[in-house]
């Protein structure tokens, strides 16, 4: 009992505040500076708070040190510690609770100096992947999330249903455009496409949602152009922190049966799912001026994440240990790394930790 009540010390009462009509629970925590993390399943302690709140660890993995990394003694909801993640999005995640179906937005899992749980009207499809067009904490904050019910929904914080959007083709990635002020999506297939660009009415006071329409890609090198060709790859939108936009090809392979046979045999039971194996990324910047797609290897101080958060770009100079002109990836099949653009070359991380991954790279918290 006395050791129970020293970990309850450690942890700040958790108090209910009311904003614009919505309940957030509102938590403090340890002081952490802002870095993106990449998110694991926390690990139940099996205490409680005074408040009956579940106390856990988080486990994140830090890119900066290349290492997982631990906070304990953090609470989560009771809602929270039996959800599974549907997508994230500056650094807040959308969890649905596997007994009621219930949804919530929070940056629980996080490391920051508030934490908070928003409530979200309740849908019977899975939603797999989510975008932001700002903070929750600020009241023009439209959340857009595809959903496997009705491909494309949105809601404001605080509504009480959601707003399907029709989308006549499938669509694979989105994000918020900072620039353009608008979401984004990226259509499967390659097929010509003749219908509608912009879905929205923006008189229903929500942002305009378009098909990103890339220009006209420019020469790139012949072994590349053959990778694009011969393998299965994924197209991801991202925009950096000053606007610039590219487009991103995630190229993949099925592991050969050799290459499968072999992987199991060196790796622990929790990384038995990788079956794919990433062959590599092809960027090219849109350039506006000479509207152009331009293929290039070097995106200077920028590094890419993605994964089944929607995708984002930091700059290593803000953020010392992260590896300059790269992109870091996590998927449930391929396992998770870094891959080096100017040498065109795969960082697996060799020795991941004993936790399941939710392939989902938490961008910082602004």
């Amino acid at each position: 009992m006395s050791q129970l009540l020293g970990r309850i010390a450690k942890i700040s009462s958790s108090s209910v505040v009311k904003k614009h009509g919505l309940c957030f629970s509102d938590f403090r925590s340890l002081s952490t500076a802002a870095t993106p993390y990449l998110l694991f399943n926390p690990t139940d302690k099996y205490e409680m708070t005074l408040a009956c709140e579940p106390l856990v660890e988080l486990n994140l993995y830090d890119p900066r040190k290349d290492e997982t990394v631990k906070f304990p003694d953090q609470t989560l909801t009771r809602q929270l510690l039996s959800a599974t993640k549907g997508g994230s999005s500056r650094g807040w995640v959308v969890a649905r609770n596997i007994f009621d179906s219930t949804l919530h937005l929070t940056n629980m899992f996080n490391p920051c100096a508030s934490r908070k749980v928003i409530s979200l009207p309740p849908t019977k499809g899975r939603i797999s992947r989510i975008s932001l067009s700002a903070s929750p904490d600020q009241e023009d904050c439209v959340l857009a999330a595809m959903s496997t019910g009705s491909s494309l929904i949105m809601c404001r914080l605080g509504d009480s249903d959601w707003t399907p959007i029709k989308t006549p083709f499938f669509a694979s990635t989105m994000i918020y455009s900072e620039r353009d002020g608008k979401f984004y999506l990226s259509r499967v297939g390659h097929e010509e496409y003749n219908g509608p660009v912009d879905l929205v009415d923006t008189s229903s006071g929500f942002p305009q949602v378009s098909l990103y329409q890339s220009f006209p890609y420019s020469e790139i090198p012949k072994s590349r152009l053959e990778q694009l060709s011969s393998t299965y790859k994924c197209q991801h939108i991202v925009e950096s922190p000053s606007g610039e936009s590219f487009i991103v090809y995630w190229l993949e392979d099925y592991l050969k049966k050799e290459e499968s046979k072999a992987s199991h045999a060196k790796e622990p039971p929790y990384h038995s799912s990788i079956k794919i194996k990433p062959r590599g990324f092809v960027v090219f910047r849109q350039d506006l001026e000479q509207r152009i797609a331009s293929y290039t290897e070097d995106i200077g101080h920028l590094c890419i994440f993605l994964g089944d958060n929607e995708a984002f770009c930091v700059s290593t100079t803000e953020f010392p240990g992260l590896k300059p002109n790269s992109v870091y990836f996590a998927k449930y099949d391929t396992g998770f790394g870094f891959y080096d653009l100017s040498s065109n070359t795969v960082h697996d991380v060799i020795n991941p930790p004993p936790y399941s991954c939710c392939n989902d790279w938490l961008a910082p918290l602004q």
